[in-house]
C-alpha cells in the first residue's frame, strides 16, 4: 500500500499525479503481480480512505478508474472484485461467439433463462424480412465465465424454418444445433454495437447495479444466400468485453481478406 499522506499536503501527489490515480496504480500492480487474484474482493471505499488518508470521494474515483479499465467489477450490494480477463470478440470473422469460444476451450457456462414461441413485432419482423405477426421462437440465455455472469443473449428464429427447435438442449451452441439438425449455417452478420443503461431485469441477471451501463451487440445473421434467419441481441458487462474488427479500405485488401476468411 502507499504510505498515508497528510491531508494538508498536495492533493496531486508525486510528480503531479492525482492521488486517486496513485491508489489505482497500487491496486493495479497488485492485480498484475497476482497478489490480488481473479474474483478477490477489494477493500471498501471507507477502508481505502482510511488506509490512504484520503476522502471517500478520492477512494471512489480510484475504484471507478479501475472499473473503467476493466480490472475491477462491481457486484451490486456485495462490493468490488478483481475482474477475469476480458473475452476477445472479433466481429469481423466470428459470427458465433459461443461456438468459437467453446472450440477454443474458453470456460463458458450457459444457463437457459426462458424459451417460448411467440409472434414477431414490427421491428423483429423487419429485421428478419418477414411479415409482422409471423411465428417466432425466442429464447434468452445467461453466459458465465467461471462463476462470473458475463453477458445475456436473446435470439429470435423464424419458427416455420426450425420446427421443434425448443426440444434441443439450448445450453449448447445454437449455431451447431442449427447446422446439425436443420442444415443451416451462418455466413454473414449485420452487427450494431452500442452502450446503454442496463435494464432492471438485466442488472439482476448480471449481478450489477441498475446505474451501470452495458454494451449491447445486435446481429442479424444470414445464410449463404444472404437470407436472414436469426436476430440476436447480446448485453455484455462492460468490463468483460473487448471487441475488435478489420477495416477494409480498398478492393485489393478486401479481396485478400475475403480469401483468408474462405481458407
Amino acid at each position: 500500500m502507499l504510505k498515508d499522506q497528510s491531508r494538508s499536503g498536495t492533493q496531486s501527489g508525486l510528480l503531479g499525479r492525482p492521488r486517486f490515480l496513485q491508489i489505482a496504480d497500487e491496486i493495479r500492480a497488485n492485480v498484475e503481480n497476482k497478489t490480488l487474484k481473479v474474483h478477490d474482493i477489494l477493500p471498501s471505499e471507507r477502508i481505502l480512505s482510511e488506509q490512504y488518508g484520503v476522502s471517500r470521494m478520492t477512494a471512489r474515483r480510484a475504484m471507478e478508474a479501475l472499473e473503467t479499465e476493466g480490472l475491477v467489477y462491481s457486484a451490486d450490494r456485495r462490493g468490488r472484485f478483481v475482474s477475469p480477463a476480458r473475452l476477445q470478440y472479433n466481429v469481423s470473422n466470428m459470427i458465433s461467439f459461443v461456438s468459437t469460444a467453446q472450440s477454443n476451450d474458453v470456460d463458458l457456462k450457459i444457463d437457459l433463462v426462458n424459451a417460448f414461441e411467440t409472434t414477431a413485432d414490427a421491428r423483429v419482423a423487419a429485421l428478419l424480412e418477414q411479415p409482422e405477426g409471423c411465428g417466432i421462437t425466442q429464447y434468452t440465455r445467461l453466459f458465465h465465465t467461471g462463476a462470473h455472469p458475463t453477458f445475456i443473449e436473446t435470439e429470435y428464429l423464424i419458427s416455420a424454418h426450425f420446427p421443434d427447435f425448443l426440444k434441443h438442449d439450448l445450453r449448447r451452441s445454437t449455431t451447431k444445433i442449427l447446422k446439425e439438425n436443420y442444415g443451416v449455417s451462418a455466413a454473414t452478420g449485420d452487427i450494431v454495437i452500442r452502450m446503454r443503461r442496463v435494464h432492471t431485469n438485466e442488472a439482476d441477471l448480471l449481478s450489477i447495479a441498475t446505474s451501470h451501463t452495458v454494451i449491447e451487440l445486435e446481429q442479424v445473421i444470414r445464410d449463404e444466400a444472404g437470407v436472414p434467419f436469426c436476430f440476436g441481441c447480446q448485453v455484455w458487462r462492460g468490463e468483460m468485453a473487448e471487441f475488435s474488427a478489420h477495416a477494409i479500405v480498398n478492393d485489393n485488401v478486401r479481396a485478400m481478406y475475403e480469401g483468408d476468411v474462405r481458407r
